[in-house]
């Protein structure tokens, strides 16, 4: 009966590991296109001016006061809070040390990554005159979109592991949620361009997918729940 047991969820185990280093190496891919893109100037960058254009000329005073509020969920101002707030209830609820070093580990890797990133392309950010807010540093990628995608996400699976279908599915797509307005309000602020988001979020993925692979590398029952 064991050898029957670890039989099936070596199976199990093997699947999700191969998704989650193909998710990985695709989103890695993309982040490597898009840069080669910004450096160009060609592709999909010459969409960015466009789409900015067309937000800008939408603006409606209550989105700007919506967006200008929500586009703080993907501050380290609120991310860092969050995450330590989830780091305790994991360790003193929980008794588990794991998930919350998985989820530290997750953003901190994220915030290193997108700054390299940041000053190996150094592309500068759209034109100060559409700015709501005051930004600075290089445009790609939306380290906003990086770090929402390690910190919201890796919660998401955190939490969801061990429960539903239904539930993971619910916890997922609130994920996903925020890091969608985050992203889209980072472009209707004119902080960043829809490419810089745009690999923001694949920087993210990439991250996540190495650590999770890592992880279920060393540490297989990551699946059967973190509680």
């Amino acid at each position: 009966m064991l050898k029957e047991r670890r039989t099936t969820a070596r199976p199990h185990w093997v699947f999700w590991l191969t998704c989650t280093i193909a998710a990985g190496v695709l989103a890695a891919l993309v982040v490597v296109v898009l840069a080669e893109e910004v450096l160009g100037h060609h592709g999909l960058v010459l969409a960015d001016p466009h789409v900015t254009a067309w937000l800008v000329a939408h603006r409606a005073d209550w989105l700007t006061s919506v967006l200008k509020v929500v586009t703080w969920l993907g501050s380290l101002a609120v991310i860092i809070p969050v995450a330590v707030i989830a780091g305790l209830v994991f360790v003193v609820r929980w008794h588990r040390w794991r998930p919350a070093a998985l989820l530290a580990v997750a953003i901190a890797g994220a915030v290193g990554l997108y700054n390299l990133v940041k000053h190996l392309v150094g592309r500068p950010r759209p034109p100060s005159a559409i700015w709501i807010g005051h930004f600075s540093g290089a445009s790609f990628p939306s380290g906003h979109a990086a770090q929402s995608v390690a910190c919201y996400v890796t919660l998401a699976l955190i939490l969801g592991a061990g429960r539903s279908g239904l539930a993971k599915a619910a916890l997922c797509g609130a994920a996903v949620l925020i890091v969608l307005i985050v992203g889209g309000s980072r472009i209707y602020l004119g902080a960043h361009w829809l490419t810089d988001v745009l690999g923001g979020y694949a920087l993210g993925i990439a991250w996540v997918a190495v650590v999770l692979a890592v992880l279920l590398t060393v540490w297989p029952r990551l699946l059967r729940g973190t509680r």
